[in-house]
């Protein structure tokens, strides 16, 4: 049985992250995550093919990972030499609702540019769907090969919404739900009451399926949904990050999406 869905919320006082956030560096990498940012592998796939001498920096064979990149040096893996041809920008955004998905100012209206401003100097584009509406955990980039690759259905990431009912669901209805969605559903893979909170909370998990094609799915069953937010990006959170405010993905998460299966 799964685990009931923990509200990705803290009471407790947190310390705000800057709104300026800096991007990472990708100078003085490790050897094996200079390789995993050129596309080859995972970082540990990457130490593997490493530690089996596959790898040459200037011409030699080199069997730490730890090796720190250096900017003139020449990385060599299957005869080819690996370049990062540019570091690219990825920013996850605590999305508020009715904000328009454009990078321009609209008289009247909350759009991205009263988010990011100037701050960002590259043009970035939303990964997925976005209305007006859409509420929570939104990823940007100016990666075009992750973008492609993240567009398609195989590859769509899991997303974990918060929804708010306008009226509670008895445990029958809940218990029924549940049924129809194992049956014939199989874009919802979970769903469970928020632990803490009232019937009129529950926690979904999806995989290619939009915010509104969700909000569709319980109109279709006579459930209105009041509000709904998304919590979780694959393994992305809302942690540290409230509404409105954007940070840079680390290293790690960076790499996690070019290469999670």
């Amino acid at each position: 049985m799964k685990k009931p869905f923990k509200k990705n919320f803290s009471k407790k006082k947190t310390t705000i992250p800057p709104n300026f956030p800096s991007s990472p560096s990708l100078e003085n990498l490790r050897l094996n995550k200079f390789m995993a940012h050129c596309g080859i592998g995972t970082r540990r796939e990457c130490e593997a093919l490493i530690r089996e001498g596959l790898v040459m920096v200037n011409d030699e064979v080199i069997k730490e990972a730890a090796y720190r990149v250096q900017k003139e040096d020449v990385i060599k893996y299957d005869g080819k030499i690996l370049k990062i041809d540019k570091e690219y920008i990825y920013v996850l955004l605590n999305k508020p609702k009715g904000y328009l998905p454009v990078f321009e100012i609209v008289e009247g209206e909350k759009t991205f540019q009263n988010i990011f401003g100037n701050r960002i100097k590259v043009a970035i584009t939303p990964i997925g769907e976005v209305m007006p509406s859409f509420m929570g955990l939104l990823l940007f980039t100016d990666d075009g090969v992750l973008i492609e690759k993240l567009r398609q259905v195989e590859n769509s990431l899991k997303s974990i919404y918060h929804l708010i009912l306008s009226e509670p669901i008895s445990d029958e209805e809940f218990k029924k739900l549940q049924n129809e969605l194992t049956q014939n559903e199989p874009n919802i893979e979970s769903i469970s009451y928020v632990k803490g909170e009232s019937k009129k909370d529950l926690g979904v998990e999806v995989k290619n399926m939009s915010d509104k094609e969700l909000e569709k799915y319980f109109d279709a069953k006579g459930i209105e949904i009041e509000k709904i937010d998304r919590v979780a990006l694959a393994d992305l959170t809302k942690k540290d990050l409230p509404r409105g405010r954007y940070r840079f993905l680390t290293e790690k998460e960076v790499i996690f999406l070019k290469h999670f299966r």
